[in-house]
């Protein structure tokens, strides 16, 4: 499960950054869309109620 965690992880900090970017180089909106969105995935991989075997 641990490769799931951090393929959300890196996913989500992907997000992010893409979402920084957008907010400054496009459209303020959609930047924070997507960095909504990278955030929503940032908490995902901490959001487990305890260790899964």
């Amino acid at each position: 499960m641990d490769a799931a965690r951090t393929f959300l992880l890196v996913l989500g900090l992907s997000f992010a950054g893409v979402g920084i970017f957008l907010a400054s180089a496009v459209d303020p909106l959609i930047g924070l869309g997507v960095l909504v969105v990278g955030a929503f995935l940032l908490i995902l991989p901490f959001a487990a109620l305890g260790p899964e075997e």
